[in-house]
Parts: C-alpha cells; structure tokens; sequence
C-alpha cells in the first residue's frame, strides 16, 4: 500500500517537484548530506524564496569536513515570527530529516499559506552531517528502518553525543547552533528525534523546555502551548502525549507500570538550553515502534501543528518572552536574586496510558501485542527548583584562561569584560569548598567534576596558594549576571552547577592534583563579586510581582 502512495504522489502531486529519497526509492533509503543539498536545491529552482543559510562567523564543516547545511524561508507577511527546526542531531532518528524536507516543500507549493505569511523558517535537516552519513543497517535494529541504507549513527565522528553538547559547546556543530541562536535569534526552537524506550499508546510523545533555573512564567507557556497542540491532534485522532518513560523502565504483569515520567533539567540538552535565553522549545520523539513511513507522517503533522499554533500565537509569544526578559531584569532591581543548583521532578497531573506487553522478533521490533492495559497513572512531567542561591553581581575568571574561556562565553552570547569594570564596592568572594565528586567514568570524553561549596568574603586561601594580585584582577575576565543573559552566565560558571565549565573539565588541571603535579597549590580559577551566599534554601522563594510599567 504505501508502495502504491508513494507511486502515486511521484506521478501526480508530486509531478514536478522534486522527491524525497524515501520517496523516490519506496522507502529503501534514507537521505545523506548531499542528497538532502540537492533536494533542496532541486525547490530553490522550482520556487522563488528558499535561500541558504549560514550564520555570522559560524563553522561551516564539523571535524571530518561534512558540510553544514541550512535553508532559510522569510515569510512573505508583515513582522513574521522566527523559528527554528533541527533535524538529524541523532542521526539514527531520521524521520525529522525527511519529514522537514517534505514541509518546505510543501510550503513553497502554497499548500499552507498561513505558515507562508506568518513564518520565518530556518532549518536544517542534518544537523549531525557525520551522523548522517554514516549509514549501516546494523544500526538501532529495534526500530523498522529503510532496508536498503539502515540509518546513521548516534553520535559524531568524535564519538560525542551533540544533544549533550550545549553548554560545553566542543563540537562545531553545536557552536554553529550558537551563532544561528545569536544572528537568527528564533523566538522557537524544534529539535526532532524518535523514541528508545516504553512501549506507549501514543504515536508520538513531545516535550517543552523544562530548563533549570529558566523563567517559570515562560516555561508555563511553553507547556500550555503543546498542551493545546496535542488536544488538536488528539481531536483529529492523532495521539500524543509527554515525552517520557513508564516506572519501572521494563514494565512486566509482575510489575506493571506505577508512574510516567520525563527527560532531565539540564540545559546541555538542545530542547532545554533555549530557555537559558528566554525563548521556547520543543522536542518532538516519533515513536520507534511505528512503521517507517508512519514515523515521517507522525513527526510531519506535529511539526506543522505547532508551526500553526505559532503562526496563530504569534503576538502573545512575543509578549511572553518580553515579560520574561523583564522579569530577570526586574529582578536585579529588587535584589537579591536567587537561582537553584538541583531540580526534582514534580506531578503535574494524572493522565491516561496504554501500556502495551509487546511480542518482538529476533532484533526486538515489536510485531505484536500480548496485551493492552489502559491505566491512569500519575504523570511527572515537569520540575521544580532546589537548594536555591543567592546570584552575585558576577564573575571573575582567572586570567591563564582567558583564551580558552572568553571565545566560549562569547559563543554563548554572553557580555564578557575586563576585570577593569568590576564594581569595586562590592567585596570579592571566594569558594570555599565542602565536597566533590569526580565521575569514576568518562561522561561525553570528560570525567566530570560535582563541587559543593560557597561564596565567602574573607575565606582564607590554602598555604602557599598563588595569590590574586591586583594585576590580576584587573586582567581577568569579568562576566556581569545582570545581562539579558545573565541565567546562562551563572550555570556556565558557578562551580556548583552540573553543566558548568567546571563541571565539564575546563579547569581540571588546577582543580584535580595528583601523582606527577608537585608544587605550591594553585588558586580556585574564578571569584565571585558580590555578596556572599547566606546558604542553601530548599524551595523557592515567592517572587514579588513584577512592576507595572
């Protein structure tokens, strides 16, 4: 049957256009790199509007010289909104790839003039280039894949897992998403993956950002609006629901499912790190088990769901990252600012699940049903923040790493200064640690390093500590808290966050000594500028309200 579709719509709405590779190949293929180069390039020749894509001093190959590629359709109405969709950071989760393909496309044809008019687009449909290209049938057998190609593999050619990357920012590709978010500034950020886990009801599971210390009142929103999107799809008899996993994680009739629950807080994630910024995401994850060609349908009416919701919503969008923007800065006035260092999942509500008991074959492809329990379970689908802290004014950060930390931060977007311009009212304020924990294993090629501690004034230094000279002080770098971006800054560099600098190895060799390092001790690399930590607090303290203007 989808043999006879696909023939059908290669001979008559197709006719003229270019196809897919699934398209083109009954589904035997996936694309690579080059063939998603000339299937955008075969639209820029049938339809005026479709340009490249390239952002201000970004990266234009990843490290083995795989180009990378991006397409850009400016809407044709007044003041369109600006999102962005990534496809392929997984490069063995290849429906978004094809499905963002078959959407541009489809928008160049006029079949969605709502979307047209109302929409700046930029995608790119192979994030993961290396990824991409590295075919083999071998590959996530579980899932029913193009028999010819199989699809690509997880990570790069570096062996680092890109929706891991964000923060630490080491892969080109991923500093090529940092200059897309400075130079495009999206208001929206799609990421598309499949699933790996529980065998649900749903044909597709989506999630919003659920970031770390990112602002309440904007990741509220970003839930309403998928909420809304999966009560459309629902009426048009598409399910949908959070992305997550049953409790346990391998359900069985002895042990049936007890709870669901959803993907981490961390901002390293791709669907979570817009959020540091003020902005809106969503993850969308096909669901493994469904056909192949199910999976590009699936993840294609999502993608076109939320466009439409963000066409339709495009005021009230940009009036919710307005608000958010001053709320941050809102809150410096009123002082003192606190983020949290820890999040813990939270039930958000109670909600309907199939749980299916599959029968799988020889590779583990479900190919049946033992059975379907319909339950109601508790759903933990959101956050809330943890052991909360007092932000100070800002950073300084030694200057022997100068040249390796400022083009980071500066990658992020992030104002850095010279130690010059620090208040010099305010006191400088040193860790002093309580513990830490260093991974017995290597997480992303880094064994990571959890510190504990805080920020006091007039901590004494260890015996024989290289000392701060003025001089110092003066060339050190300093990143201000009280910017727009000011929430990224302090979970790049307090030592405490589990995505900072610290935490992914960026100052290992003064802050891990041992066999072979003889020697005084070397200075803790960054001090703090404000006031001191008055300790932990469990919750979060009630924000006051934000000033009406």
């Amino acid at each position: 049957m989808w043999r006879l579709l696909l023939a059908l719509a290669g001979t008559t709405l197709l006719a003229g256009w270019p196809q897919t590779v699934p398209e083109r190949t009954q589904l035997k293929r996936t694309s690579t790199v080059a063939e998603v180069r000339a299937f955008m390039e075969a639209l820029r020749k049938q339809a005026p509007g479709l340009e490249p894509y390239q952002p201000k001093g970004a990266p234009r190959v990843t490290e083995s010289g795989k180009p990378l590629l991006a397409w850009r359709l400016k809407g044709t109405g007044k003041d369109p909104i600006r999102v962005y969709v990534n496809a392929n950071i997984h490069a063995g989760e290849v429906e978004g790839k094809e499905a963002i393909q078959q959407i541009v496309r489809e928008l160049l044809q006029g079949k969605h003039p709502l979307l047209r008019r109302n929409l700046d687009l930029v995608v790119m449909p192979a994030y993961n280039a290396d990824g991409t290209d590295a075919l083999d049938p071998a590959i996530r057998p579980w899932q029913p894949n193009p028999t010819e190609s199989g699809v690509g593999r997880r990570e790069n050619a570096l062996g680092l897992d890109l929706n891991r990357d964000l923060m630490k920012a080491a892969a080109p590709n991923t500093r090529w998403l940092l200059a897309m978010l400075q130079d495009f500034d999206p208001a929206a950020v799609l990421d598309l993956h499949t699933t790996d886990g529980s065998t649900h009801g749903f044909h597709l599971t989506h999630g919003p950002a659920c970031t770390l210390g990112a602002d309440e009142g904007l990741l509220a929103f970003n839930r309403k609006m998928l909420v809304e999107v999966r009560e459309r799809l629902k009426a048009e008899g598409m399910p949908t629901y959070d992305y997550g996993n049953f409790v346990p994680y391998k359900p069985t009739s002895e042990k049936p499912p007890t709870a669901w629950e959803t993907y981490d807080a961390h901002p390293r994630l791709l669907t979570n790190y817009p959020a540091l910024r003020n902005r809106l995401a969503v993850l969308s994850e096909s669901y493994v088990y469904r056909a192949w060609p199910d999976r590009i349908s699936d993840t294609r009416r999502f993608v076109l769901a939320c466009l439409t919701w963000m066409a339709e919503h495009r005021s009230e969008i940009r009036a919710q990252i307005h608000e958010a923007q001053a709320r941050w800065t809102d809150g410096w006035n009123r002082g003192p600012v606190t983020l949290p260092l820890s999040a813990k999942l939270k039930e958000v509500e109670r909600a309907a699940f199939d749980w299916v008991d599959p029968i799988r074959d020889e590779k583990g492809r479900v190919v049946g049903e033992k059975s379907r329990t319909h339950l109601i379970l508790p759903s933990f689908v959101g956050f809330e923040g943890r052991d909360f802290v007092s932000v100070p004014a800002g950073y300084l950060v030694d200057p022997a790493y100068a040249a390796t930390v400022r083009p980071l931060l500066e990658a992020h977007g992030l104002k850095v200064l010279e130690g010059l311009a620090r208040p010099r009212t305010l006191p400088l304020l040193r860790f002093e640690e309580t513990g830490r924990k260093l991974s017995p294993s290597a997480y992303q090629g880094v064994f990571t390093l959890e510190l504990q501690g805080a920020w006091k004034a007039g901590a004494t230094p260890k015996p024989m500590e290289l000392p701060w000279t003025p001089a110092d002080l003066d060339r050190a770098l300093y990143v201000p808290l009280d910017q727009p971006l000011g929430r990224l800054a302090f979970y790049l560099l307090d030592p405490r966050s589990t995505d900072s600098l610290s935490f992914w190895g960026l100052f290992h060799t003064v802050l891990l000594r041992g066999n072979g390092m003889w020697g005084e001790p070397p200075r803790f690399p960054i001090l703090a500028v404000g006031q001191g930590d008055a300790g932990l607090v469990t919750t979060q303290p009630s924000p006051a309200p934000l000033a009406q203007e």
